[in-house]
């Protein structure tokens, strides 16, 4: 009788186990936004940006104003940014570029959002011109270098870059070395021709952190074998990488890899947590 008992919940505890194992991989952590601090430690980007509090996003596809977004927007504006910028993925589906607009609406950025496309905004490039977008705030980066000042002073300059379809070699021509830049891109792996054109940091997105945060299981999960700079911050030569891991997930899928906001500190001093893949030092 006891060694039956002892079967059933055995049975039972295991049956619950998976249970809330499926409910926290397709319905917990894919809305539990988490926001990570970043520090980046670079003279040049700390001079134009010390106290401005800047903020990545990426691979939102937005098909709703849902819970999550929602969330979304309550949590950015809490943080006050003066700075959004986006890097890809935005909206699949030209029926809801809308809804991506109503969002953008709400978020609250003391100055500006700027995003770039990505391999699933084709619903997009039909409307890169529309006016929405400035009613929303946002500039689309794409194939453009433009010259910023936030701080107000005469030493204080930045460029930040979109590439889109456009050739980096040709985007930079005008941008002077002198002054920090940061450069928008959809894909990691950008970072490899933005090293030699000495960009000072590359934002991307594009791999949703690999969607499971266990090296071990990633041969599994198509999205990180999309690049090898699967999330957070990297170097390759000079020029620092951050890899966000998107809000949005395939299949809704997420388990230790939790949809991300980033939020870059930019010091002249410190330490700073990176890492050199193999194939880079």
């Amino acid at each position: 009788m006891k060694r039956e008992n002892l079967r059933w919940t055995i049975f039972i505890s295991v049956l619950a186990f998976f249970q809330f194992f499926y409910i926290y991989i397709f319905f917990i952590e894919p809305n539990w936004l988490k926001i990570e601090h970043v520090i980046i430690v670079n003279t040049k980007l700390s001079n134009a940006l010390s106290g401005v509090k800047v903020i990545q996003l990426s691979d939102l596809e937005i098909q709703r104003l849902g819970y999550r977004e929602v969330v979304l927007i309550e949590k950015i504006n809490k943080l006050k940014p003066d700075l959004i910028l986006i890097t890809g993925d935005l909206v699949g589906d030209p029926d809801t570029i809308h809804i991506l607009w109503n969002v953008l609406k709400l978020l609250e950025p003391k100055f500006h959002t700027y995003v770039v496309t990505g391999d699933a905004d084709s619903a997009i490039f039909d409307f890169r011109y529309a006016k929405q977008w400035d009613k929303a705030n946002t500039y689309v980066l794409d194939g453009k270098a433009i010259r910023l000042n936030l701080r107000g002073k005469d030493d204080t300059y930045f460029w930040l870059i979109g590439t889109g379809n456009k050739d980096l070699r040709e985007l930079v021509q005008n941008v002077s070395k002198d002054e920090p830049s940061i450069l928008l891109n959809h894909w990691p792996d950008i970072v490899k021709a933005a090293a030699t054109k000495k960009i000072d940091l590359v934002l991307a997105g594009h791999t949703h952190g690999g969607q499971v945060g266990i090296p071990l299981f990633w041969r599994f999960f198509p999205y990180a074998k999309r690049s090898a700079y699967v999330s957070g911050l990297y170097k390759v030569k000079d020029t620092l990488l951050y890899v966000n891991r998107g809000i949005t997930a395939e299949k809704n899928i997420r388990f230790l890899c939790w949809p991300e906001i980033t939020v870059f500190e930019f010091v002249s001093k410190g330490k700073m947590h990176y890492r050199v893949l193999p194939q880079d030092k």
